[in-house]
């Protein structure tokens, strides 16, 4: 009998691509359901908090096992759940920024973006710049909104593509992890 809590899952050639076609799919949700909601009179549905919340985790989550297969040796496979736990925690201030945003004033000028993205935001600002969308549109609110996520997204996998960078480069140096990870190719 296996002593392992957690088993692995098998890893086939599409493995890399499962993590953004799910943060894609979760992005087209959330923009789908905020443009919606926001263009309805009133207070929005009780059950819009509790999606936001499930579609940032799984952006999140996303956002850290995306470039974990791209970056070869970065992580030891007995340390790979810690590295991607803390690529998830290390995403907490890019959550408070897309969240935390100013309020915008009925008339004023359009949001931006770079309020509440504050890596990617400029980009996607520039983009939306260019579409040729009115500010107070469903198209506007779904085009901005799923913006707003794919950039929190594009953020966590930043963040942690330079943790894994990291600990691949701290692991030069350092003997123990070496031969851990000789350990593991062994046996």
């Amino acid at each position: 009998m296996s002593r392992k809590i957690v088993a692995s899952l098998p890893r086939s050639r599409f493995s890399p691509a499962i993590p953004p076609l799910v943060a894609v799919v979760a992005c087209t949700v959330w923009a789908g359901i905020a443009g919606t909601v926001s263009g309805a009179p009133g207070a929005a549905p009780p059950s819009v908090l509790p999606v936001f919340v499930l579609v940032i985790v799984i952006l999140a989550a996303a956002g850290a096992a995306t470039p974990l297969p791209l970056i070869p040796g970065a992580v030891p496979v007995r340390r790979e759940q810690q590295a991607l736990l803390a690529a998830i925690a290390a995403t907490v201030p890019f959550v408070a920024a897309l969240v935390i945003n100013p309020d915008r004033w009925p008339g004023g000028p359009a949001p931006l973006l770079a309020e509440s993205v504050p890596v990617f935001g400029w980009l996607f600002d520039g983009i939306m710049g260019v579409l040729p969308l009115a500010v107070d549109t469903l198209a506007y609110r779904l085009f901005f909104s799923g913006f707003a996520v794919f950039g929190f997204y594009l953020e966590c996998v930043l963040i942690a593509a330079i943790l894994y960078i990291v600990l691949r480069t701290v692991a030069a140096f350092d003997p123990g992890f070496r031969e851990e990870r000789h350990a593991e190719e062994e046996g």
